[in-house]
């Protein structure tokens, strides 16, 4: 298991793809926050002084890549995530929601969105690999200063990647560091 972390942008889920390549199984923290924000369906301005669309309609036409870079749509999954989930439910709240499942994974995982401490030492409590990739010169994207993008700065990672080359180079990077990791 390989945990990733670092800033929007930084370039983790196009880590991610080439472990994916390789016969890894793609698994993140925010997924069930994103099912849980879609179940909910809320409106959500598209520009602003314009009408508002559904969320759902949105997600199912252009998928979430491309919807949470709408105005608004990254903070409300940080406030899902962290002011409601976290806080409400608890700090392990997606933790437990992501690994629920864990005995029905096939393949070594890859998790692309390491953001908080007690994330960090779920992966390190399964014998993970905790990896950060930093992209200089990224400009900071959407709510930067949100705790969830800075909660584990600090944390002592097992491997920081420089994303300042190639996609491929990029993968081939994080591919290297895999062939280090058992689980």
């Amino acid at each position: 298991m390989i945990g990733l972390s670092g800033p929007a942008g930084s370039g983790k889920d196009t880590a991610a793809q080439a472990l994916v390549a390789a016969g890894w199984q793609r698994k993140a923290f925010a997924d069930k926050v994103r099912d849980f924000v879609y179940a909910m369906n809320p409106p959500a301005p598209l520009i602003e002084g314009v009408e508002t669309f559904s969320l759902a309609v949105e997600v199912d036409a252009f998928g979430w890549d491309e919807v949470k870079t709408y105005p608004g749509v990254r903070e409300l999954l940080q406030r899902c995530g962290t002011e409601a989930g976290r806080h409400v439910l608890g700090p392990d709240v997606w933790v437990n929601a992501l690994f629920q499942d864990e005995a029905t994974w096939e393949a070594p995982v890859v998790v692309t969105d390491v953001r908080f401490p007690n994330e960090a030492e779920a992966i390190k409590a399964r014998g993970g690999l905790l990896v950060r990739i930093d992209r200089p010169g990224q400009p900071p994207i959407g709510e930067a200063g949100h705790i969830s993008e800075h909660a584990v700065d600090a944390w002592p990672f097992d491997a920081v990647i420089i994303n300042d080359g190639t996609e491929l180079q990029l993968g081939c990077r994080l591919l290297s560091i895999a062939s280090e990791c058992k689980s």
